[in-house]
């Protein structure tokens, strides 16, 4: 993620009502472990942090937002 969008991203979640947002280079700084968060944001291609993370990416984020509601996750298989 580029330092605009490490500034940007949180703002955007923020907006959209995250009761909080925590944005860290690595998930080795965050506060707490990867399934203690709803979602984890990374770059493509997206890590596999194991059972119960849900991992997406600033495009599902812009889906999001689009949409006004949540789209499937990265990785998962639509119903069309």
């Amino acid at each position: 993620m580029t330092k605009e969008a490490s500034g940007t991203v949180p703002r955007i979640i923020l907006a959209m009502g995250a009761a909080r947002v925590e944005a860290v280079i690595d998930v080795q700084y965050a506060s707490d472990r990867p399934s203690g968060f709803d979602y984890v944001v990374a770059q493509d291609p997206l890590p596999d942090l194991g059972m119960g993370v849900d991992v997406v990416n600033v495009e599902w984020i812009k889906d999001c937002l689009v949409s006004r509601k949540l789209t499937k996750l990265p990785g998962e298989e639509s119903d069309d």
